[in-house]
C-alpha cells in the first residue's frame, strides 16, 4: 500500500491549454532545455459498489481503470483532504481483464470492509464511469519531481443508476499534481503559481464523489459537527491538528454544496465551521501561540467578511422559518420573506463567484499548507515545538473545561437575574462551550458526556428561540403589528431557562 499525495485544481479547456504551454517553459528552465515528454492517454474507469452504496458509506472507492491494454484495480480510502491537497491510502494491482479480483487486496482493513459490504448489501456492481483524455508529464520543480496530469472528459452514470434522474453525464476538466519525489511543500508552491497565473480553483471533490452525486438520487442530509477523535495519549499538538482538520473539513464539505446550489442549511453550517475554528484558536493559544497565527487569522477574517452578508440573510430566513414551527404565522411578513429569498439568491451568486477568485483560493491554500506542513513549529522554535509534541492533551482538556464551567457559573448562576438580551448576548459563549465539548469529548465517558451536554444544549436551543422571537417582534413592529403571544412566549421561555440553568449547574461535570 502506498500513500498518495496530490493537489487538484478545477480548470476549463482554454486554461488547460495555457497551463500546458506554461509547463513547457517551466519544465525546460530547470537543469536542461529539452522538450517535455508528454504522454497522452485515454482512461476509462469503472467504479463499483453495492446496490445501496455501502462502500461509499465507509469512504472506500473501488474502481477498475483501463489504461491502454492494461487493467488496474484500485482501492482507495478517503484519507484526508486539506484544501485541494489529498493524502490517502491507495492499493493498486494490475489485473488481466476487466473483472474484479478482490483477493488481490493485501491491506486487511480494506479487505474486511469490502467483504462486509458484499455480505450485508449484496454483490458489487458497476455504478458509474469516468472517461477522459489525460496529458501527463513529470517535471522538475524547486528540486522535486512532480507529475502533472491534465484531464478532460466526462462522468457517466450506468443505465441502472441513471434511470430515475434527469442528468446522466457531467463534464470534467482539471489539473492534478502528484508528488513523486521531494518535499510536499513543492506542491503548494506549484499550486500557488497555477492559481496566480491562471485563476485555477482548488477542488476538494474527487471524481468519485462527483460520480456518486451525479448517479445517486438519495437526498443529501445536512452534516453537523461531531466529536473530534482523540485519546488520552494524544499530544496537545496532534489534538490541535485534529480539531483544525475537523473545522476545515466541515467548511470544505459545505462549500461543495454551496457551489452546486443555494442552501440555507449549508450557509448556517459554514458559519458553524468558522465559529469552530475561531474557538480553536483561543482554546489552543497556550499550544499554538498567536504570533504564529497572525496571517491566517487575517485571511479568515477576510473570508468571513465576504461571507457575512450571505450568512446574515440566511440567518434571518431561518429565524422566520423556525418561528412558524412554533405557530407564529403572519401574512404581513410575506413581503419581507420574499425580499430575503431574492436577496439570498443574489448574495449566493456573489459568494460563489468569490470562491472562484485567486484571493480566496490562495488563502485556503495558505491555510492548508500551514496545517499540512505544521508551519507553526517554525514560529515557536525547536524547543517549544518539542514540548507541545510531548504534552498530553488530557490534563490540558480538563483545565479548559473547568475554566469554562467557572465562567458559566459566574454568568448563569441562579442568583443572577438575566433578561432576554442578556441571554442572547451570552449565546456565542454558550456555542463556544459546546464546541469545546466536541474538541475534547472523546477523552471522557460517552454516556456521562451526553447526559451533561444535553442540559446545556437545551439552554442554547431556548436562547435561540428568544433570539428568533426578538427578530420577529422587530419585523412586525415595522409593519405596525403587535402580538401578545410573542411576549407571553418570551416570558415563559425566561422562566424555563432559569430552571434549566439551576439544573445544569447542579450536575456533576463529566470530566470530574
Amino acid at each position: 500500500m502506498s500513500i498518495e499525495v496530490e493537489l487538484k485544481l478545477s480548470a476549463s479547456t482554454d486554461k488547460i491549454k495555457q497551463v500546458k504551454q506554461w509547463l513547457k517553459e517551466v519544465g525546460c528552465s530547470e537543469s536542461n532545455s529539452a522538450e517535455l515528454e508528454w504522454e497522452q492517454k485515454y482512461l476509462h474507469n469503472t467504479y463499483f459498489d453495492t446496490k445501496n452504496h455501502r462502500l461509499r458509506g465507509t469512504d472506500i472507492g473501488l474502481r477498475i481503470r483501463k489504461d491502454g491494454d492494461h487493467y488496474i484495480q484500485s482501492v482507495k480510502s478517503a484519507g484526508r483532504v486539506v484544501g485541494g491537497l489529498y493524502q490517502r491510502n491507495e492499493s493498486e494491482h494490475t489485473i488481466p481483464e476487466d473483472k474484479l479480483q478482490l483477493e488481490l487486496v493485501d491491506e486487511p482493513y480494506l479487505m474486511i470492509l469490502l467483504e462486509e459490504a458484499e455480505e450485508e448489501d449484496g454483490p458489487l456492481a458497476p455504478i458509474f464511469t469516468t472517461n477522459f483524455n489525460r496529458d501527463v508529464v513529470t517535471i522538475g520543480y524547486n528540486g522535486a519531481q512532480v507529475e502533472v496530469a491534465l484531464d478532460q472528459g466526462q462522468i457517466n452514470c450506468m443505465a441502472e443508476e441513471s434511470s430515475t434522474i434527469a442528468q446522466e453525464s457531467q463534464d470534467l476538466c482539471e489539473v492534478e499534481l502528484e508528488l513523486k519525489e521531494g518535499e510536499a511543500s513543492v506542491l503548494f508552491d506549484l499550486g500557488r503559481e497555477l492559481i496566480e497565473q491562471f485563476d485555477l480553483v482548488l477542488d476538494s471533490e474527487s471524481k468519485a464523489e462527483r460520480g456518486y452525486r451525479l448517479c445517486h438520487s438519495a437526498p443529501e442530509y445536512t452534516k453537523h459537527l461531531d466529536l473530534v477523535n482523540l485519546t488520552s495519549k494524544t499530544s496537545a499538538e496532534a489534538a490541535f491538528e485534529s480539531v483544525a482538520h475537523k473545522g476545515l473539513g466541515h467548511w470544505q464539505y459545505h462549500i461543495k454544496k454551496i457551489k452546486r446550489e443555494p442552501s440555507i442549511d449549508a450557509v448556517l453550517q459554514l458559519n458553524r465551521a468558522l465559529m469552530f475554528m475561531q474557538t480553536m484558536y483561543s482554546v489552543f493559544a497556550a499550544v499554538i501561540p498567536r504570533h504564529s497565527l497572525i496571517h491566517l487569522r487575517k485571511d479568515w477574517r477576510e473570508i468571513t467578511k465576504n461571507f457575512s452578508k450571505l450568512f446574515t440573510i440566511a440567518e434571518e430566513i431561518n429565524w422566520l422559518n423556525n418561528s412558524k414551527l412554533y405557530g407564529f404565522h403572519y401574512d404581513e411578513l410575506a413581503k419581507l420573506e420574499s425580499g430575503l429569498e431574492q436577496s439570498f439568491i443574489k448574495e449566493h451568486k456573489i459568494f460563489v463567484e468569490y470562491l472562484k477568485t485567486p484571493s480566496y483560493n490562495l488563502k485556503l491554500l495558505r491555510f492548508s499548507r500551514w496545517l499540512y506542513l505544521k508551519e507553526w513549529r517554525e514560529a515557536i522554535g525547536e524547543s517549544n515545538a518539542e514540548k507541545i509534541q510531548k504534552k498530553e492533551i488530557y490534563s490540558y482538556a480538563t483545565k479548559q473545561l473547568q475554566h469554562l464551567l467557572r465562567d458559566m457559573r459566574r454568568h448563569l448562576s441562579e442568583k443572577v437575574t438575566l433578561s432576554k438580551q442578556d441571554y442572547i448576548d451570552y449565546l456565542p459563549k454558550m456555542t463556544r462551550t459546546l464546541d469545546i465539548g466536541l474538541f475534547f469529548g472523546c477523552l471522557f465517558d460517552d454516556r456521562a458526556r451526553r447526559e451533561y451536554r444535553r442540559g446545556w444544549a437545551d439552554i442554547v436551543a431556548n436562547i435561540q428561540l428568544l433570539q428568533q422571537l426578538v427578530y420577529l417582534e422587530k419585523a412586525l413592529a415595522v409593519e405596525g403589528v403587535e402580538d401578545p403571544l410573542i411576549d407571553d412566549t418570551e416570558t415563559e421561555t425566561l422562566v424555563v431557562l432559569k430552571g434549566m440553568r439551576e439544573e445544569a449547574l447542579a450536575r456533576n461535570p463529566y470530566w470530574n
